[in-house]
Order: structure tokens, then sequence, then C-alpha cells
């Protein structure tokens, strides 16, 4: 298959690898060039069978294609398979210029996974379109989930599940702190969590990131994280509740990047919250 792919960061490229491996033709553009290979323009890359997005945030999706006119260039019988976190609304004003040929699927991994092809991949659009990305879903990831034909129905799951691991990992900075005041070693607790009822990849994996202090290098920094949890806050808006909690864990992760935590994980909310306690 042609693949036009936009956005080149610590997930496209994998992605862009993993493609290439099964021997699909790519055509890549990132806003920063990235040797011969990388197009001049995103337009350079429109002439594909499916061009994915994977950039970096609504603002950055609303220049490359929107702002530009991009999207209304799309050429008839290309779709446009969207794989970046971004709001319902942006997701809505694609598909009503794309119409038929715009596809939401966001995934969740970190970049060593997609390097593997482990990602889950939330989708939602139209059947014949899902059915065209069916064989690139199957080389970027390990399963994928259709939740329904409209394309921002998948950009809501993503959003929730993000908020949901902020949650985690709010509650988890505050569980470890609350032990290390007590003095009881934070890995002994994160083997409790690990062998108990808790025992989940979510709580395992930061929970250990907590324990060895792995901050950077950022697979996942602060400011993204920020957005993450914006965008849930903005979405219970615009349907008509409120997320008490989002906007506690939004300032504390605002005041772990005034504290000079900008270039760290966003695990490192954690951090953050153990220096309020002292420790």
């Amino acid at each position: 298959m042609n693949v036009g792919f936009i956005g080149l960061g610590q997930m496209g490229k994998p992605m862009v690898e993993r493609l290439k491996g099964a021997g699909h033709s790519l055509k890549v553009y990132n806003r920063t060039r990235h040797g011969s290979e990388t197009a001049a323009h995103p337009a350079d890359v429109l002439a594909s069978d499916v061009v994915i997005t994977m950039l970096a945030d609504d603002a950055a999706v609303r220049a490359v294609w929107l702002d530009s006119g991009l999207a209304a260039r799309l050429p008839k019988g290309a779709l446009h398979l969207n794989m970046a976190t971004v709001s319902m609304a942006i997701a809505r004003r694609l598909t009503e210029v794309h119409g038929h040929a715009y596809v939401s699927a966001p995934v969740f991994g970190r970049p060593p996974v997609a390097a593997k092809g482990e990602l889950d991949i939330i989708a939602a659009g139209p059947k014949a379109a899902l059915d065209k990305c069916e064989p690139l879903f199957k080389v970027l990831g390990k399963q994928t989930f259709v939740v329904g034909e409209e394309p921002a129905k998948a950009n809501a799951v993503k959003i929730a599940r993000n908020f949901l691991l902020a949650t985690v990992i709010e509650s988890l900075g505050e569980a470890f702190a609350l032990v290390r005041k007590c003095g009881v070693a934070p890995a002994d607790f994160l083997n409790i969590l690990s062998n108990t009822s808790l025992g989940s990849p979510a709580y395992r994996n930061y929970g250990k990131m907590i324990v060895d202090q792995a901050w950077t290098p950022a697979q996942f920094a602060l400011p993204l994280g920020v957005k993450d949890v914006e965008l849930a806050l903005s979405t219970a808006r615009d349907v008509g509740m409120g997320l008490p909690s989002g906007e506690m864990i939004r300032r504390h992760l605002l005041e772990a990047i005034e504290a000079g935590r900008a270039e760290q994980d966003w695990a490192a909310l954690a951090g953050k919250l153990a220096a309020d306690a002292g420790l």
C-alpha cells in the first residue's frame, strides 16, 4: 500500500519503520526535516492510498491540515487516518471536510511498544474506510477496538483513558509519598501492589518508574500530560459534566512544570508530590 505519513516524533518514527518493514511504500513529512527522504511539504505525501497523521496536538493538526487548506486537497480515493491524540472538535471538523474519507484511530502505548507493533488501537469511522486501514492496523498494533462510525468517538475513548492514567499517576504519587513518610521502603510497597489486586500493568510500570525516579529521558513529557488532562476537562465541559479530580491534577502538573520538570516524563508528577511531602 502507498502510505503518506505526517509527523515523525517519538511515536511516528517507530511506526514508519514498522510500515516500511512490512513492505508498504512510504512518503513522509515532518515540520522539522529528517534527512533527504523527508518531503519538503505535507502536500507531497497526499498522493497515497492512506495518509496517516501522528502530530502532537490540536494546534499542529489544525496548522497542517485545516489552516493550510490541505484537508480539502486530499485526492479522491485517498483516506486520512488520524492516529494522534486530538480533541473531538478537531475530529469532527476533519470529518466535515473529508466526509467518508476520514478515520480516527488514536493509540495506546509508548515508543518501544510502537517499535514492536504492539499498540492498542481505538478506531472509529465508516466501515469501508476502516476496512481499508485494517492492513495498517495489523502492522502497527496488537489489537484494534472499533467504537463506531463517528470518528470523534475514538477520540472520546482516548481522552477518557488518558485521563484515567493521569489519575493513576496522581494516586500512585500520593500513596508512595505516604508510605515513605511512614518509613516503608517504596520497593516493598511496589512489590505488594504488583502481587495483589492492583497488579495491573499501569500500576506496575508507573510504580517502578516512581521507585526508580526514572523521570528522564521522557517518553511522554509533562506538558503532554497537561494537554491530555485539559482535553478531558474541555470534553467534560462540552457534554455538561465536571471532572473535579481533573482540575486538581492539572494544577499539580502545572506546578511540576513550574518547578523545573518540563522536560521530565509525566510520571515525575509523583516526584513533585514527594517534594511537597518534604521527601
